[in-house]
C-alpha cells in the first residue's frame, strides 16, 4: 500500500531506537546487530531498536539502545504507561549474523547468536510474541519499516559462497508515492 504523503524517514544507528506513528517510515542496517519492530495494527504507531549485544557488563542509571537487556524492556514500559498491551502488537525481528564465520569456534558463540538468543527471551518476558523473524546466517541485512502498513521490507546483503564474496545485489528502493 503505497502513502498518499511524503513519510518521515527515520535511520537507526546502531543503538538507537525510535516510535512512529503512520507517517513514520524507519531504517536500519544490520549485521551481528539485532532490529525488533513493534506495530500496533488498530492505532497504526510503533517501534523499532537496533541493539548490538546481549547485555551491559555493568548497571548504570541511564537506559542505552545498545542492549537488548535495557531497550526491549523499555520499549514495553513506553507502550504499557500507555495503556498498551504486548498481545496488541505484531513484533518481528531481524538480523544476528555471524558476521565472522570463520573466526568464530561455533555459530553458538557468536555475538549474532547471543543476540538473538537474549532477544527472543525478553521479548518473551515481556509479554510479546514474535510474529516473523529473519535471524544468523552470514549476511548484511537492510530493513524497512512502513508504520502506516506494519510491512517490514527486509534486503539481505553480501553472503560468503565457498570463502568467497557473492555478487552485491541490486539496491533497495523503498517505495515513494507517485508524484
Amino acid at each position: 500500500m503505497l502513502p498518499d504523503f511524503e513519510p518521515r524517514e527515520v535511520f537507526l544507528h546502531p543503538g538507537d531506537y525510535a516510535f512512529g506513528d503512520e507517517r513514520t517510515r524507519i531504517h536500519t542496517l544490520l549485521g551481528s546487530c539485532v532490529a525488533v519492530t513493534f506495530w500496533h495494527p488498530e492505532l497504526r504507531i510503533g517501534a523499532m531498536c537496533h541493539y548490538l549485544l546481549p547485555s551491559r557488563p555493568a548497571v548504570r542509571d541511564r537506559v542505552e539502545g545498545c542492549y537488548a537487556q535495557e531497550v526491549i524492556p523499555a520499549i514495553s514500559d513506553w507502550f504499557l504507561s500507555r495503556g498498551l498491551q504486548p498481545a496488541e502488537f505484531h513484533v518481528k525481528m531481524f538480523g544476528g549474523s555471524n558476521m565472522s564465520p570463520g573466526l568464530s569456534l561455533d555459530d553458538i558463540l557468536s555475538i549474532g547468536s547471543k543476540n538473538i538468543y537474549v532477544g527472543e527471551r525478553l521479548l518473551g518476558a515481556c509479554g510479546f510474541r514474535i510474529a516473523k523473524a529473519d535471524l544468523a546466517g552470514v549476511s548484511q541485512r537492510r530493513v524497512i519499516f512502513e508504520l502506516w502498513s506494519g510491512d517490514v521490507w527486509v534486503r539481505q546483503g553480501t553472503r560468503l559462497q565457498d570463502g568467497e564474496e557473492a555478487p552485491e545485489p541490486e539496491p533497495f528502493r523503498p517505495r515513494r508515492r507517485p508524484s
